[in-house]
């Protein structure tokens, strides 16, 4: 996991908002792909970079444990 990527998550909770139960790739502070199949989103990420950072924004009621 890249602690820049997750960072940048935790400083944007519009996201939390937004992508409320998809998946969301992160590449250098910017989201590259997100979408509710972690397949297409990872596919679509690694057209980016090889190793993007992907996670599944939980519903308001649940946290994100790392």
């Amino acid at each position: 996991m890249s602690n820049r990527e997750f960072n940048w998550s935790l400083s944007h909770p519009e996201i939390e908002e937004k992508y409320v139960g998809e998946y969301i790739a992160i590449v250098r502070d910017r989201i590259v792909a997100h979408g509710k199949n972690f397949k297409e989103v990872l596919e679509k990420a690694e057209k980016v970079d090889r190793e993007p950072f992907i996670y599944k924004v939980p519903p308001p009621d649940k946290e994100l444990v790392v």
